[in-house]
């Protein structure tokens, strides 16, 4: 099974979100993220190798980002956030 580790920039993602969401991502999408991780979609251009997760609560729509690393079973979380202007911020951290 895949580990999962998130880079710095993250830290700041998640205390963004609220106290649900974030039990929400730990106890459902991280699970499926790790034991499924090539079922969510493949981005391409920019972002190609790079994984979105996406998922709804309460209205908002959310996207968590990674890249796998499947030599090391490692998955690096590298963006988790609302879907509105994620791909402008997700481009810029990665500059």
């Amino acid at each position: 099974m895949f580990e999962i580790r998130s880079a710095k920039a993250v830290r700041k993602d998640l205390k963004k979100l609220s106290p649900e969401v974030l039990k929400n991502i730990k106890t459902v999408h991280f699970r499926n993220i790790r034991e499924n991780p090539f079922q969510p979609d493949e981005l391409g251009y920019a972002f190609k190798g790079m994984r979105s997760c996406h998922f709804s609560h309460k209205g908002t729509s959310y996207r968590i980002i990674y890249e796998i690393f499947e030599k090391d079973e490692l998955i690096v979380i590298v963006m988790i956030r609302h879907r509105e202007g994620f791909y402008e911020k997700l481009k810029r951290r990665l500059i």
